[in-house]
């Protein structure tokens, strides 16, 4: 009987190991630390995938996630310009931020806060610790509330724009939609501004983005304490009632206070 001969195990060929991804702590928001445990946050990443996590950092908390490098720092001025990837992404920041505040007083960050390490961000909080701290007690148990008032334009008929082309109809119909130069506001425009800002906090002038919103008068935003909020919306039902049929008044809120939260996000 002759012997089988031996064979040689052919060795297995082993993948390289994968360079390790590099990352970077994308903040969503500096909070008071509570006295007791910490809550958990259920919202997802700013990417998608990774978790919303808390540092305890120069004695505040500090919420991020641990995000690619490249992603978010070196392409993230050219992901911007992707406005599919900026409305999920901005939706993602959103969602956290407000999660955030509705179990601390919290300051938002800016959308795209970034921070190579720990260390880079305590170092920023150190620096600011005057400015976070006059933060907090101006957002201490108070929301942001934006408010804007539009004129109301009476009925027109379906023959108010004539043309005798298409491209003269356009051309009128523009002109009808185009919204009316700024003026400063009427006696009545500024007594509600003035009601407003009596029970604020603070408040803050709107922006020119919704500048050009058709009959758009005034529009701010405004930092309302928690236990004000029936008082608030006395005063927007009261001239609400009194501009029926020619001016309407547009809020939303509660929302975290970004408008309110000074300069540590910068």
């Amino acid at each position: 009987m002759s012997a089988r001969p031996k064979t040689t195990a052919k060795p297995k060929k082993t993948k390289a190991p994968q360079p390790a991804v590099a990352r970077v702590l994308y903040l969503y928001a500096i909070a008071k630390a509570p006295k007791g445990r910490l809550p958990s946050i259920a919202a997802e990443g700013i990417d998608g995938l990774a978790a919303v996590e808390a540092l305890v950092c120069e004695g505040h908390v500090c919420w991020v996630s641990r995000v690619p490098r490249d992603q978010f720092t070196d392409q993230l001025t050219e992901r911007m310009q992707d406005l599919e990837w900026l409305a999920s992404a901005g939706l993602r920041h959103q969602r956290a931020v407000g999660e955030i505040a509705s179990k601390l007083t919290s300051l938002p960050a800016r959308f795209g806060t970034v921070f190579l390490t720990e260390d880079s961000m305590a170092e920023h909080l150190k620096a600011r610790r005057s400015v976070l701290r006059a933060a907090f007690l101006r957002v201490a148990e108070a929301d942001e509330w934006g408010i804007k008032l539009f004129a109301i334009a009476p009925k027109q008929s379906s023959s108010a724009v004539r043309a005798v082309s298409g491209a003269d109809y356009l051309k009128k119909k523009a002109e009808v939609l185009r919204p009316p130069p700024s003026k400063a506001p009427d006696r009545d425009v500024r007594a509600f501004i003035a009601s407003l800002d009596r029970m604020a906090v603070a408040s803050s002038p709107g922006g020119k983005a919704s500048s050009g919103q058709p009959g758009l008068i005034w529009h701010g935003s405004f930092l309302i304490r928690r236990e004000d909020r029936d008082q608030l919306e006395g005063v927007l039902k009261k001239y609400a009632a009194k501009w029926h049929g020619s001016r309407r008044i547009d809020w939303s809120g509660p929302w975290p206070p970004y408008s309110f939260v000074g300069d540590h996000d910068h």
